[in-house]
This record gives structure tokens, sequence and C-alpha cells, in this order.
């Protein structure tokens, strides 16, 4: 069973509050970036079936993977279950990052364009990547976790580490304005 780590992503949400409690240009960035929650552009979708879009580009996969959906890591009391992430494909487009779950569950869709931070978080005993944590805007956070082939409840660094590479890239790529 895959296991949160909740401290880890409270502290990609705390980086970003205490950047921007400086009034940083960054911060102004981010405000411009994410100024309309009704802007169709930023707007995460998170709903039963969604598909890997074809028409976004170039598309890299890693399966299996999962996901837990923003904010249900809080800590929950004393002897309740964890929090199971939810399995599935998660895709990187040209335009977003897509969590693509079994027929009938919930998976998310981010544009590129909301996206904030990512935060590749290692384990603390043997320094491993263990998840990516996506911030988008509107505080929205988003956890992935990538299983080995082989043994999907085995975590995979390397996969972890690529998906974590693969999203900089292409926020890189989306960002960098066209030539004229």
């Amino acid at each position: 069973m895959m296991v949160p780590q909740v401290a880890a992503t409270v502290a990609v949400a705390g980086l970003s509050a205490a950047q921007c409690a400086s009034n940083s240009p960054q911060c102004e960035q981010q405000a411009r970036q994410c100024s309309s929650q009704t802007d169709k552009k930023i707007e995460v979708t998170e709903t039963a079936d969604i598909e890997i879009p074809a028409s976004e580009g170039k598309v890299t996969t890693f399966t299996p993977a999962y996901w837990q959906p923003q904010f249900e890591s809080q800590v929950a009391p004393k002897g309740a279950p964890a929090a199971v992430a939810t399995a599935g494909t998660f895709a990187v487009t040209d335009k977003s990052i897509v969590f693509a779950p079994p027929p009938g569950i919930a998976g998310v869709h981010l544009p590129l364009v909301a996206v904030l931070n990512v935060e590749l978080q290692q384990d603390s005993t043997t320094g491993a990547p263990r998840q990516v944590t996506v911030e988008s805007c509107f505080g929205r956070l988003d956890r992935f976790m990538f299983g080995r082939t082989q043994n999907a409840q085995q975590l995979d660094p390397r996969a972890t580490a690529d998906a974590a590479a693969e999203i900089k890239a292409r926020i890189a790529a989306a960002r960098v304005p066209a030539r004229n």
C-alpha cells in the first residue's frame, strides 16, 4: 500500500507561501498566471473517465502510477486507515499532466499553464525519489507515485525521477515565448 508523506507535501505548499510572503517577482508572475478561476486554460479538471488527450502533441506515459488528489493527504486521526492512492496511467503532454485511472474512477487533468511548482520528494532513509507533488493554481496540491512494472506495489525511483524531469521539461518548453 502506498503511504502518504504528509510533511513533504505540506513543506511544498509552505515553500511557495513563504516565497510569496516576500512580494517577490515570482509571486507577481504566479498571481498573473492564476488570475482567473473561470479561465478554461488554467482550469483543473477532476472527473471520472478522463482520457489522455491525443491532440496535445507528444505524450509520455508512466504505468503503473498512483494519484492522491489534492488535500486527501491531510493527517488522519490516530488509528484511521492511511489514504490509499488511486492506480492508473500518468501522462505528460505538451499542454497538460493527466492521470487516467480505470473507467468509472475519478482522474485529473492539470493544464501546464496552471502548474506553479513541481517538487520531487525523496525517501528520508535512502534518498531515493519517492513521489512527485504538483502545486497548481488556487492552492491545489496533487501527489503522484510510480510503481515498478514487474511489482506495481513497489515504488520505482527511476520512473519517479523521470516523471518529474518530464513535467519540468514540458513546462519550460510551454513557457518559452513563441518566435515571430
